[in-house]
């Protein structure tokens, strides 16, 4: 009995183990960190678990729970667990004291922990640029903190023709409510009419955090770049957010579904100042412009192509930036290429390059100047009309290589077909000459003499054309005009090949159904299809091909030709 209880005193006396961990040492201002407590003892006397002061940190959420095992004879083993949520509010470099644990006498102090927090929150890191980090810095809260709100926010009101234009639609939700969801929520903002939009990449998760009146609130947000194309009153639609929150806690409860819609914003749109503008103005707005016109290659030959490629750089809206006017010297043929735009946005503004290729062909050859080339803009950043300008370039072109041929020219034919004339003619006597002059004419005379033998009557078995069969032979002679081939086509390749040579889609439908009646009514049995109708039909659709019946082109041409006679 005395090593029992000697056993007991000194599992009594054990100090317990303690050990602090964090999720990760690296984190932004705006995220959260989770700070583990663990004290293990197989002591039966309670702990007491103190934390150091978190000046750089608030707790949003903390757990605690306690296990027993027993295992062995070592008696049972009681492990102690507190997990504490924090969020970081400010950056710099902050260091997490020691936690002591005390259990009757004894202290026992964890290691202190380093974190670093950065400045950037996790906005950027989602995706937003700079400036719509900023435009969401400085968006106001709303007034009430216990429900979901939506907020607009525009750097101005108003802006200048072309001038870049960000808009940012932050939808603020309570923390309590934001994590019921079991999706991210739906952020959605139309675009406006009259502008140039450039989509950006819409963020899922949070962007940030504030805390407002004691209520932490983390927002979701949507970003849009837009470039007003005219003077005027540009409308904000309203933006929206789609959310679902479950019923109840259970993993299979349904979801109510809710939408929350904002109200429009009016931008004022200004005209470019007319003051200083130049005569070449073209109306494109920017920053930092930059021409460069490049030749490949320098020298050439006449008949050579030249690949010449105007390169324009700078900050503005990229896609709408018109071609600079390149005036060519005189016998050089200019024939437009590729045009290439390549984006590479700014700290948030839209910039990039915009390239315009030309194929150029010179007919002479010689030493010739490409004048320089002038490209106005107004400059938002000095707020007046600036030109760049590209140097005169020379350009040497040098005579064109004659073309020769792969071998030798064969020797010409020696004209053999006149000697043989020649040679005939002198064989003939001059009396041959007379009869050959005067022979066609007398056999004419004798053959107009000849009496004409009665012509024979015509035969039954050759019986005239009815109305039908004229209006079919000119259905098919302009079929043919259309589809050659259109014995070879049947049904629906007969009407696809009417549509390849211009026929209207409905016309060819029906043209190949007639075809078919009409071989039904000549082939199948008697009776088939009513020959007025078909007749009437044909009519038709050979006045909707542009032919018109025998009967009248014959009428015309008879009148054509007493008109021509008299």
């Amino acid at each position: 009995m005395s090593a029992i209880a000697l056993l007991a005193l000194l599992l009594q006396g054990s100090a317990p183990s303690v050990t602090a961990a964090v999720d990760r040492v690296r984190l932004r201002v705006g995220e959260e960190l989770m700070l583990t407590v663990q004290a293990r003892t197989r002591s039966a006397e309670p702990l007491a678990l103190t934390l150091p002061p978190l000046t750089a940190f608030a707790i949003v959420g903390s757990s605690e729970r306690t296990e027993v095992s027993i295992a062995g004879a070592a008696g049972p083993l009681r492990t102690t667990s507190r997990q504490l949520v924090l969020h970081a509010e400010r950056a710099g470099t902050v260091t997490i004291g020691p936690v002591r644990v005390r259990q009757g006498r004894e202290v026992i102090a964890t290691n202190p922990i380093t974190v670093v927090i950065d400045s950037a929150t996790a906005g950027a890191e989602a995706g937003l640029s700079p400036l719509a980090h900023a435009l969401l810095a400085a968006a106001p809260p709303p007034r009430r903190v216990d429900q979901v709100a939506l907020t607009v926010v525009v750097p101005a009101e108003t802006v200048l023709v072309g001038q870049q234009l960000d808009i940012l639609v932050a939808a603020w939700f309570p923390r309590e409510l934001r994590t019921r969801l079991r999706r991210p929520p739906i952020v959605t903002l139309p675009t406006p009419g009259g502008v140039w939009a450039y989509p950006q990449a819409g963020p899922g998760e949070v962007v940030a955090t504030r805390l407002v009146r004691g209520q932490w609130l983390d927002l979701f947000a949507v970003h849009q770049v837009v470039f007003p194309l005219g003077p005027g009153r540009v409308m904000i639609p309203p933006a929206s957010v789609e959310y679902a929150l479950p019923v109840t806690f259970s993993f299979f409860s349904r979801e109510d579904r809710y939408t929350l819609q904002g109200d429009s914003t009016a931008i004022t749109v200004l005209p470019l100042p007319a003051a200083g503008r130049p005569a070449d103005d073209a109306s494109v707005v920017g920053r930092a412009f930059t021409l460069d016109l490049a030749l490949e290659p320098a020298d050439t030959r006449v008949s050579e192509p030249i690949e010449v490629a105007a390169s324009l750089r700078g900050t503005g809206n990229v896609a709408l930036w018109p071609e600079p006017a390149l005036r060519w010297p005189a016998g050089f043929r200019a024939y437009p290429a590729q045009t290439t735009t390549q984006l590479e946005p700014r700290d948030g503004l839209v910039a990039g390059v915009k390239t315009f290729r030309y194929l150029v062909v010179p007919d002479s050859a010689g030493s010739f100047l490409l004048p320089e080339v002038r490209y106005p803009y107004f400059d938002l950043a000095t707020g007046d009309y600036t030109v760049i300008r590209t140097t005169p370039r020379s350009l040497v072109v040098a005579p064109g290589a004659e073309p020769r041929a792969a071998r030798a020219l064969p020797p010409l034919l020696r004209d053999t077909v006149g000697k043989r004339a020649d040679a005939v003619a002198g064989t003939v006597p001059p009396l041959g000459w007379l009869a050959l002059a005067f022979a066609p004419p007398a056999v004419v005379a004798w053959r107009r003499r000849r009496r004409r033998a009665p012509a024979a009557p015509p035969s039954d078995a050759v019986r005239p054309l009815s109305r039908l069969g004229r209006l079919e032979r000119e259905f098919h002679t302009v079929l043919a005009n259309h589809v050659p081939d259109m014995f070879a086509r049947e049904g629906d390749a007969l009407a696809r090949a009417l549509r390849a040579s211009g026929v209207e889609s409905a016309v060819a439908d029906h043209v190949m159904r007639l075809r078919d009646r009409l071989r039904a009514a000549r082939y199948g049995p008697r009776g088939v299809g009513d020959p007025a109708e078909l007749a009437a039909e044909l009519e038709q659709v050979l006045r909707v091909l542009g032919a018109e019946p025998v009967g009248r082109r014959r009428r015309r041409l008879t009148v054509a030709g007493v008109l021509l006679a008299c």
